[in-house]
């Protein structure tokens, strides 16, 4: 009986194992990762900011007049292009009378003239006197005024038939429209407003405390809650709010995120508070917060997961700093380590 139930024990024990030998392994976890660096970290506040176009402008009538054309809101132009247009007919009505004159007052210039030399023949035998020759010359140089003058107002009327079309001076879209083809409009009146999408900067308001911590040409951490990008600190305008205490920092964008954000969004922008440190720190997605203690998983070089405590310090921008057995250059996971298991093989994945 005892022999029989030993039988069946090994029996049942080399099953196990059989099953257990044949069993396939678990595949890889595929994972993306990032790298331990030394970088200065400073603590950061988010203060309010507002996004705005640095090319907006105000298209305004360059003479009085009858409308014949204004864009729609929503069109989208490139420099040069025809916004608005008075019609020109009146001024072209001018120019033709002011071309009659001035060809009155050459036929003129051309009689006199003709005038002087016939004088001036008769004056050797005293048939014409000398106060006649000199009073056809006044006349003649009277008349090439006079032409002067009407080629003058040629030219303002052709100043003023080119400002009856007003055209966009950079490449943006009409985002208002405040009249209509067929108004009457006077000159500088407004209508309508050209924004463009292209050169964008964000202008936010910044407690006057943190002042001294700002400089021009600064990097600086911009987010909502779709994207976090950076950019560089334009201009400061110490002057400030009395009531608010913030004054206004310009920071300029990146031109390659046209139609990430939009003109009038919101967003936040991180300022230093103070002085940052040399520090370990590593991407902020590489960290796993747990309530027994934070983590992150680095990636040896047999691409093996291994888990290392860490302590988190202040954080700027994509980084926060870090303590713990780390090393500069080590790679940490930053896509895929909350799930990884202490010694569980992994994959890079490179894109």
């Amino acid at each position: 009986m005892k022999l029989t139930r030993l039988v069946l024990g090994v029996a049942l024990f080399l099953s196990v194992l059989s099953a257990t030998a044949q069993r396939p392994e678990r595949p890889p976890q595929v994972v993306r990762v990032g790298t331990v660096q030394v970088a200065e970290v400073a603590p950061t506040i988010a203060v309010p900011g507002t996004i705005y176009s640095r090319d907006e402008v105000q298209i305004t009538a360059g003479i009085g007049g009858l409308l014949s054309e204004v864009l729609e809101p929503g069109t989208v132009v490139v420099a040069g292009q025809t916004v608005a247009a008075i019609d020109p007919t009146t001024l072209r009505l001018q120019r033709a009378e002011q071309e009659a004159l001035l060809a009155r007052a050459q036929i003129q210039v051309r009689q006199l003239e003709s005038e002087r030399r016939r004088q001036a023949q008769l004056s050797t035998t005293s048939a014409v006197s000398e106060f006649q020759l000199e009073q056809t010359v006044a006349n003649r140089d009277l008349a090439q005024a006079d032409a002067r003058i009407i080629e003058v107002r040629i030219r303002q009327i052709d100043d003023q038939i080119r400002r009856a079309t007003t055209t966009a001076p950079f490449n943006g879209i009409i985002v208002q429209r405040m009249h209509r083809a067929g108004e009457e409009v006077a000159r500088g009146t407004s209508l309508a407003r050209l924004t463009s999408t292209d050169n964008l900067e964000v202008r936010a308001f910044v407690p006057l405390k943190y002042f001294s911590r700002v400089h021009v040409d600064d990097l600086l951490t911009i987010f909502n809650d779709a994207s976090r990008l950076t950019g560089a600190i334009r201009a400061l305008i110490p002057t400030g709010d009395v009531r608010s205490q913030t004054f206004e920092a310009r920071i300029d964008l990146p031109d390659d995120i046209a139609g990430s954000l939009a003109v009038g969004e919101l967003v936040s922008v991180g300022i230093p508070i103070r002085a940052g440190e040399q520090s370990l720190a590593v991407p902020r997605d590489a960290v796993v917060l747990r309530s027994d203690g934070n983590y992150v998983m680095r990636i040896s070089d047999e691409n093996k997961a291994e888990k290392i405590i860490v302590e988190l310090g202040d954080s700027a921008g994509e980084l926060i700093a870090v303590e713990g057995e780390l090393r500069e250059g080590d790679r940490v996971a930053i896509r895929g380590g909350e799930t990884l298991a202490d010694g569980a093989p992994v994959e890079i994945n490179e894109s």
